[in-house]
């Protein structure tokens, strides 16, 4: 089963076809600050680059098809020389029966329920076809041109709601989605496992396997994010009380409600009621104090807990001592900590309410949980589409001077030599993926780095080679001389071209947007530098 459009029921919508564009743009083309008045799809046919929908950053390319309903707000800039696309904006006429005739009215609607944003479909290439197809046909003279062009436009959107894809690639099932929104209409009431498989036309266990395949998760808890996620808006309004928020979403009890709340997002809702001005601490090596410093909030304490097994175990001990001290004193009402320093969250609760942010290879899952816990949501998205603007226009510079050399990271221990690897990690993400660039093959593609004592380095089979000096003490001294003595090193193309540079700890930057800010800004000055002073990197041979 499928979305239908209800042309027979009481109330029905018809969508019609308003116009349709062909839009192609040169080089450095920009949107900023439009609009949308009517409900649109949009195609990228040719190009990439960033499309930001209501602050919310998409990476746009050929194939890519968006949603975007009325009052969306759209920014976009272009990577490529080419940008082409077929923008289709449409009108929604609601058809009511009333006393047995024929009522007709606008709507500013979109005729599904689709949110903003990108649209996944199967038969990608079926569907860039299908909407070529109509624009021709739009362009078109034909006698029966305007029944054919609302046919065709009824077809395309049938087609779509067919093949539409879930976040992670799942056939979208329009059983479960009826099901999602008759939990989004009736939360508020008590709503029953039979109930919910029985809308979907399934017995309850086929209805839960099927639900949790497509979503991730129960229905059970799929309601209960709902619930919570409509708990959260209401509870950010002005003069709002705890009792009727709780009911309002389907929890008759108070303190059930409560104790849900915060399972789901670990703080009580008295406290996300005033989160907004909390005081708040951190406990990470992830760089947490910098993602609230990117927010426009000032950490109260910072505490890295975290045992270094290269440093003296006392001295360390006296530094956790000192700034749990620290941390103490600054009487924090919420500490908000990374999964490294899970052995301490009794310790850390003893001093205020703590969570614990689960472990992720997502740095921007992190950031909007911070931002989340704060009260400064908008905030976050906001760097995030500061950091798509920026990312992009890094790329455009640092092509001419890496094009497709090879580039590989290394970090100078203590004890240790440790090369940067290409598997799973935001940093690679960022550098490889995102920025382009070519990795060097020195280490396992699953591996997200390897660690070697000085003299029995691999060959540095790379055209560049950036280096994290972890410490300068005397000891790591050594080490980084031990390595510049052996082969591997003075074979490198990196070295006998003089492209070795220094760089910060990129595997910490890369964790925050003002952290990925300064990677970016190191690699444009070593691409500056480079320019200025040809074959000489900021190390020595």
């Amino acid at each position: 089963m499928t979305e239908q459009f209800p042309f027979i029921a009481e109330t029905s919508s018809l969508p019609l076809l308003s116009s349709m564009c062909r839009v192609r743009r040169g080089e450095n083309f920009r949107v900023q600050g439009k609009t949308v008045s009517r409900p649109m799809l949009c195609l990228i046919l040719q190009g990439d680059g960033v499309l930001v929908l209501n602050d919310t950053a998409y990476t746009a390319q050929a194939g890519s098809l968006f949603v975007l309903n009325p009052g969306t707000t759209i920014e976009a800039a272009a990577r490529s020389n080419v940008t082409e696309c077929i923008l289709l904006s449409m009108d929604t006429v609601c058809l009511q029966q009333v006393r047995g005739e024929w009522k007709m009215t606008s709507s500013p609607a979109f005729p599904l329920d689709w949110e903003t944003g990108r649209l996944l479909v199967r038969h990608e290439q079926q569907a860039v076809l299908r909407l070529e197809q109509l624009y021709e046909t739009y362009r078109g003279l034909q006698p029966d041109h305007f029944i054919s062009i609302h046919s065709q436009l009824h077809e395309l959107l049938q087609f779509l709601s067919e093949n539409r894809l879930e976040a992670n690639h799942e056939k979208v099932d329009p059983a479960l989605e009826r099901s999602i929104m008759y939990m989004r209409r009736y939360m508020s009431e008590g709503i029953s496992m039979d109930q919910l498989a029985k809308i979907a036309g399934l017995t309850p266990s086929s209805y839960s396997r099927s639900f949790k395949k497509a979503k991730g998760m129960s229905p059970t808890d799929y309601l209960n994010r709902l619930r919570i996620n409509e708990a959260k808006k209401q509870l950010t309004e002005e003069s709002c009380i705890l009792k009727d928020v709780a009911v309002s979403v389907g929890y008759g009890n108070e303190y059930y409600f409560s104790r849900k709340f915060k399972q789901t997002l670990g703080i009580a809702p008295s406290v996300y009621m005033k989160r907004d001005q909390l005081r708040v601490a951190t406990a990470s090596i992830m760089g947490f104090h910098e993602n609230l410093a990117s927010l426009g909030l000032r950490p109260v304490a910072v505490l890295e807990g975290v045992l270094d097994r290269e440093s003296d175990e006392y001295e360390q001990e006296r530094r956790l001592t000192r700034q749990f001290d620290q941390l103490r004193q600054a009487k924090p009402d919420l500490i908000i900590g990374d999964f490294y320093h899970k052995p301490y969250y009794d310790r850390l609760k003893s001093i205020a309410p703590t969570i614990i942010l689960e472990s992720t290879d997502d740095w921007k899952e992190n950031h909007i949980r911070i931002a989340e816990l704060v009260g400064r949501e908008k905030q976050a998205l906001l760097n995030f589409k500061e950091l798509e603007f920026r990312k992009l226009e890094a790329s455009l510079n640092l092509q001419p001077y890496f094009g497709q050399k090879r580039l590989a990271l290394m970090e100078v221990t203590n004890q240790f030599i440790r090369l940067q690897g290409t598997g799973e990690h935001p940093l690679n993400h960022l550098l490889y993926a995102e920025l382009g660039l070519q990795p060097a093959q020195l280490v396992s593609p699953e591996s997200s780095r390897n660690e070697y004592v000085a003299d029995s380095i691999p060959v540095l089979d790379t055209d560049y080679l950036l280096i994290h000096r972890a410490s300068l003490q005397p000891v790591s001294e050594k080490v980084f001389r031990r390595m510049k003595q052996t082969a591997s090193w003075n074979r490198s193309p990196a070295v006998l071209y003089g492209n070795v540079h220094d760089i910060s700890n990129w595997q910490r930057l890369c964790w925050t947007p003002s952290g990925r800010l300064q990677i970016l800004n190191e690699l444009e000055q070593i691409a500056q530098q480079s320019v200025v002073f040809p074959q000489a990197g900021l190390i020595g041979h």
